[in-house]
C-alpha cells in the first residue's frame, strides 16, 4: 500500500491547464473534504454519463523524481483546495526511465517522444495524433519520420516544471484575466474562497459578481455585509494576498 505522497515534491508533464473552472470547482470539493478514491470518481461518472477516471498516475524515475502522468486537474485541485497530500487510495506509482519517454512505441499508443525533465506536453495534440495514426496505417517508417520532424506540434520547453509552480501560475492567470473581463467572483474558487463566501457576496447589497466590483468596495464595506464579518473578509483578503506581486488585485 502506498503512503501519503506530498504534492510539494512532484513534477508535471503538462504546464497548461485545458479546464481551469473544473480545477476551481474541484478544488471546493477538496475543502469540503473530498478525496480521489474509486468512489468518488465512479460516482462522478454515474452523474456525468462518463468514463471512470483512471487513479492519478505518477511516474516514478530511477534518479527519484516523480511526476504527474495523469490527473494534473486533481494534483491541482487537491492543492490549491489546501491539502498537500495525495491519499494512498488516491494515485498509483508507475516506474518509468526517461529513455522510454524518448521512444516511440506504436503497439503501446505512444507516439509523443520528449524529455520529461525539460519538455512537456501540449495541452491538446489530438489532431496530431489523428495523423500520425493515419500515416502509420499506411507506413509506420513515414508516421515515425513525421513525429520527428514534427515535435513542436505536440512537446515543447517547460515554463515551470512543478506543481506548486504551475499552481501559482493558474491562480495568478486567473486573477489578472477575471479583473480584466470581469469575470465572475466564483473565480476566486481557486485562490481559497468558499463557495458560501462567493454567495454572500453576490447577494450582498452592492451584488459584487466580478473581481473589479470587489476590488471597488472597502475593508469597512465588505465587513458589513451580513454573515461575511471579519472571518469571511480575512478569507477573501488571504486569498488576494497570496500573490503579493499583483497589487493591484488587493482589498482595499
Amino acid at each position: 500500500m502506498h503512503t501519503p505522497l506530498s504534492l510539494d515534491t512532484l513534477g508535471i508533464m503538462h504546464d497548461e491547464i485545458r479546464h481551469r473552472q473544473q480545477v476551481g470547482e474541484m478544488a471546493i470539493q477538496v475543502r469540503a473534504g473530498v478525496f480521489w478514491t474509486a468512489e468518488t470518481l465512479q460516482s462522478y461518472a454515474r452523474r456525468h454519463q462518463a468514463a471512470s477516471p483512471h487513479p492519478i498516475a505518477i511516474a516514478h524515475f530511477p534518479d527519484g523524481r516523480m511526476m504527474i502522468r495523469d490527473g494534473h486537474h486533481r494534483c491541482l485541485a487537491t492543492y490549491i483546495g489546501g491539502r498537500g497530500y495525495l491519499r494512498h487510495d488516491e494515485y498509483k506509482l508507475e516506474h518509468y526511465t526517461y529513455e522510454m519517454y524518448a521512444e516511440i512505441n506504436f503497439e503501446a499508443g505512444f507516439i509523443t517522444p520528449f524529455d520529461p525533465r525539460t519538455e512537456v506536453r501540449v495541452p491538446d495534440f489530438t489532431a496530431f495524433r489523428q495523423e500520425v495514426l493515419r500515416l502509420y496505417a499506411h507506413d509506420p517508417a513515414e508516421a515515425e519520420i513525421f513525429i520527428r520532424q514534427n515535435k513542436a506540434r505536440y512537446a515543447r520547453p517547460h515554463r515551470c516544471s512543478t506543481l506548486p509552480q504551475l499552481a501559482a501560475q493558474l491562480c495568478q492567470s486567473a486573477l489578472a484575466e477575471g479583473v480584466a473581463r470581469g469575470d465572475l467572483v466564483a473565480d476566486l474558487a481557486l485562490l481559497g474562497v468558499s463557495r458560501y463566501t462567493i454567495k454572500l457576496l453576490a447577494t450582498s447589497q452592492w451584488q459584487i459578481v466580478s473581481l473589479r466590483a470587489l476590488m471597488d468596495r472597502t475593508a469597512h464595506e465588505l465587513m458589513s455585509i451580513a454573515e461575511l464579518g471579519k472571518g469571511g473578509y480575512h478569507e477573501i483578503q488571504r486569498a488576494l494576498q497570496r500573490y503579493p506581486e499583483l497589487e493591484t488585485l488587493r482589498v482595499r
